[in-house]
């Protein structure tokens, strides 16, 4: 007894089955090891982020004070534009703002290089600066200032000062034509100091600039806040710019000027604290991201975790500044738990399990796959080369013989592959049944149309055998009867004349009544209807293929018409298939009637349809003598053969007439016979 196949459903089942254990459990641990995991991240992240937004909130509370000085100083000057030209009231009020706001500096720059500048020492010490007009031009005045603000003796004078202002706060500002903040720059009676100035453009009500005014704050004591805000946090803070150069640090021992020939500010990279090493690592990698449009905000930062000393820190670069048209960065470093690190370890473990799982999973799916495939390549191939032999025949429009299927199945195969490599056996074995059938009900046809012309063809040929002789008697009786009018009627005899007289009507009317058989026979057979022109030429091709002896002399037809066009007409397709018949048949046989030479051609009859503007034009061409042009001329009432009487071309012509159609005989460019036959297309 043959074992049963496994069916598809419960190999499925199986292997689907262990595959949804593996990966369940498997992504169940994960989710539970993630999980875990996101818990000690959130907090940490938390941890990390506190601080960061303290000292984001205070650096844009500090960061707010120039705004509002500036917004104070234009209003006043718009109120009273002659402030701008009394340096002294100018200076008693930058000094009452530098009394009440943390800021670290106040100036003016007017647009012919003058300059005043109060500057704050400490809480309660201040300075005057001033190049102007009234003290001599290109040197800086310094002065003290008494606890009234008032101008007090000189301190110092700073010579070779510029002509016009040529520092970033002026500049920067000038060229925005808007409040805003300048880069860190220098300052060019101390070059030592480096500042950012928050500053806005004066104009009178003709819109002239008149000057810059402007709020300085000194990078040094800007890092004094950081490392004051910082006090209680351990770690590390950074503001730094988006080249790195740093702006304030929360340790006091943190290079933040560079000592040199030049005065400069340092760079994270230069900085060789262990922790400022991994913030640059991180603010590297936080810039990649800006710069391919990942820019994190400050309620989504993702700290870093690194293990420094044998201590864990959770490191984080925040954008800021954005809002103040400033490309900073915030950089902190802060220790973390050691459950941080633990958790990390399992969720490794966990993913790594998982992965292994999947794997398994996937191993078993691609088996599983394979022995599925196996057995559908197979079915694929034989029915291919089934299909491969349904096209040649097809080609050949002809199903003589049966189409083939085998296809040997694995022994692996599920009992609903094995079903279905036999419904395509059973699908070949109806289609060989209904291309026998077909062929078989076209003989039929062919054959029952053979006996229906036969006596309308013989009738034909009667009617054509008397029209022959009776052409000749009626022509002499004519002749007979001109003659005997020319002579003297004295000298004719009446009977004579009477005899060839009765002769030349009776012919007359022999010719009437042969006349109208034939159009009988013509228009008897006529059974209208929508005529495919490509099947009739299939069907005669196949009928004289199986019934002459050289049928395979006939080569495959072509067609050209245009796409999406049918060769349909209005007719009757057993008068056309006939003419065709004819036509194929008269030409294998003058091929077969024929001596050729060895380096002759093979014998050959093609048949082409065509499509022109108001036509369909059917061409049967052969490569054999043709058509001599006295027989060309006399068509289609001539014959080339010896014993032919030319009734073939008669029953064509008699057809194609009655589809008001019309046959023409030449020779083709092979010098063979070109027997066309021109339709009109179907009226729409």
């Amino acid at each position: 007894m043959a074992r049963s196949k496994p069916s598809l459903a419960a190999k499925l089942s199986r292997t689907t089955g262990l595959q949804l254990v593996l990966v369940a459990g498997s992504l169940s641990a994960l989710s539970f090891s993630l999980g875990r995991n996101s818990g000690f991240q959130q907090i940490e992240a938390h941890r990390a982020t506190v601080p960061v937004v303290r000292v984001a909130e205070q650096l844009s509370r500090k960061l707010s004070y120039p705004t509002i000085i500036n917004d104070l100083n234009v209003a006043a000057v718009s109120a009273d534009p002659n402030l701008l030209n009394d340096f002294d009231r100018l200076s008693h009020r930058f000094w009452r703002q530098l009394k009440s706001f943390p800021v670290d500096y106040i100036n003016y720059g007017s647009t012919d290089g003058s300059f005043l500048g109060i500057e704050k020492l400490s809480p309660d010490r201040f300075a005057h600066n001033e190049d102007s007009q009234r003290f001599g031009r290109g040197t800086m005045q310094v002065y003290s200032m008494d606890a009234n603000g008032q101008r007090l003796a000189k301190t110092d004078a700073i010579p070779g000062m510029s002509t016009s202002h040529e520092e970033a706060w002026y500049v920067d500002t000038v060229k925005a034509g808007q409040p805003s903040w300048s880069s860190i720059y220098a300052w060019e009676d101390q070059p030592d100091v480096f500042s950012i100035s928050y500053n806005a453009p004066i104009y009178n009500k003709s819109n002239k600039l008149l000057g810059v005014v402007g709020v300085d704050m000194v990078i040094n004591q800007l890092s004094t806040w950081l490392q004051d805000t910082w006090e209680n946090q351990q770690g590390l803070a950074l503001i730094v710019e988006a080249n790195g150069d740093l702006v304030a640090s929360s340790q006091a021992n943190t290079l933040l000027i560079g000592k040199g020939d030049q005065p400069q500010r340092a760079n994270l990279k230069d900085i060789t604290l262990p922790l400022a090493t991994e913030l640059h690592t991180q603010f590297r990698e936080a810039n990649i991201a800006t710069q391919q449009g990942a820019k994190q905000s400050l309620n989504n930062t993702s700290p870093r975790v690194i293990e420094l000393d044998d201590q864990h820190y959770l490191i984080n670069s925040t954008p800021w500044g954005d809002n103040y048209g400033l490309t900073w960065h915030l950089l902190t470093a802060i220790p973390a738990d050691e459950e941080w690190r633990a958790s990390e370890l399992i969720l490794y473990l966990s993913v790594i399990t998982s992965l292994a799982a999947i794997g398994l999973a996937l191993a078993i799916n691609r088996r599983l796959i394979k022995g599925i495939l196996t057995p559908l390549t197979a079915l694929t191939s034989a029915s291919k080369s089934t299909e491969v032999q349904i096209e040649e025949e097809a080609q050949k429009r002809e199903f003589a013989t049966p189409v083939s299927y085998a296809c040997t199945l694995p022994a692996s195969s599920t009992e609903e592959i094995a079903g279905l490599n036999k419904a395509i056996q059973a699908l070949v074995q109806a289609f060989n049944r209904l291309t026998q059938t077909l062929r078989e009900k076209d003989e039929r046809e062919l054959k029952d149309i053979s006996q229906k012309l036969k006596i309308s063809l013989e009738a034909a040929a009667i009617g054509h055998e008397i029209n022959q002789p009776l052409s000749i008697v009626r022509l002499t009786a004519q002749s007979l009867l001109n003659t005997l009018k020319r002579q003297d009627p004295g000298q004719s005899s009446p009977a004579l004349n009477e005899g060839l007289t009765t002769l030349n009507a009776q012919t007359e009317r022999i010719a009437t009544i042969t006349e109208k058989m034939r159009s009988l026979l013509r228009n008897a057979q006529t059974n209208l209807g929508p005529v495919d022109l490509q099947q009739v030429i299939d069907n005669s091709i196949r009928y004289v293929r199986s019934n002459h002896r050289n049928g395979n002399w006939i080569a495959t037809h072509a067609s050209n018409t245009s796409p999406g066009v049918q060769p349909v007409i209005e007719g009757d397709a057993v008068q056309l298939q006939v003419a065709l018949i004819n036509l194929l048949k008269n030409g294998l046989d003058a091929l077969a009637g024929q001596t050729r030479s060895e380096n002759a051609p093979p014998p050959s009859v093609k048949i082409t349809l065509n499509e022109q503007d108001a036509q369909w034009t059917i061409d049967v061409d052969d490569n054999g003598p043709g058509l001599s042009q006295d027989l060309l001329g006399s068509m289609p009432l001539s014959t080339s053969k010896p014993d032919g009487s030319g009734l073939g071309l008669f029953i064509v012509r008699t057809a194609v007439e009655s589809h008001q159609g019309e046959l023409t005989l030449t020779t083709n460019a092979w010098g063979g016979l070109k027997a066309r036959i021109n339709l009109p297309k179907s009226r729409t």
